[in-house]
């Protein structure tokens, strides 16, 4: 019976069936990682490219919206709209669009004149951490007609895409709750 047991053991002829099936389930998991992350690399793209367009409708003020500088809650509403058919509708639920404004008065010495902070869509608005918009009006120049140019900032945000390891990514940190893009912007 020993001997039995013992030429069972060193039996090599199912070795190669157990090590294959531990290295094709290894490779597979990696291999649905790997898409699960270029998938959330493709949203990223998606967002900012999506991102810059907005912002590029709002440095374009003058010609969109009769020269105001400021925001209405109209304007927003067509941005989201617009935002909602630049991404397919895939994200219409989730979709968040913050877009913030600072004016300044017409006078030599930089003072705020106006400040805006409107929000549209989800709830993830709440999740958004860009820093505000008052911490970079250094960057607003002094223009050749005499005044300080308005600043504005475009902030896009959607929920991570889910796949198959969507949960098991985020549960070690390798992937993030939601992909989000800013841009700040001055007016022309």
């Amino acid at each position: 019976m020993l001997a039995r047991i013992h030429s069972v053991v060193k039996d090599n002829r199912g070795s190669i069936v157990v090590e294959a099936a531990f290295i094709f389930s290894f490779l597979s998991i990696i291999t649905v990682a790997s898409l699960e992350y270029g998938f959330w690399l493709a949203a990223k793209s998606q967002v900012e490219r999506v991102n810059y367009s907005l912002a590029s409708l709002v440095r374009e003020r003058t010609q969109f919206y009769g020269k105001r500088e400021s925001f209405s809650n109209n304007d927003i509403q067509q941005l989201y709209e617009l935002a909602k058919s630049l991404t397919y509708h895939r994200y219409d639920k989730e979709l968040c669009l913050r877009v913030e404004a600072i004016g300044f008065t017409p006078a030599v010495k930089k003072t705020i004149s106006y400040q805006q902070k409107l929000d549209y869509g989800s709830t993830l608005c709440n999740s958004i951490t860009t820093p505000p918009l008052k911490n970079s009006i250094e960057f607003s120049p002094f223009s050749s007609r005499q005044r300080w140019l308005p600043l504005y900032q475009v902030t896009l945000i959607l929920p991570t895409p889910k796949g198959t390891l969507h949960r098991i990514l985020k549960s070690v940190d390798l992937l993030p709750e939601y992909v989000s893009a800013y841009t700040i912007l001055l007016a022309r």
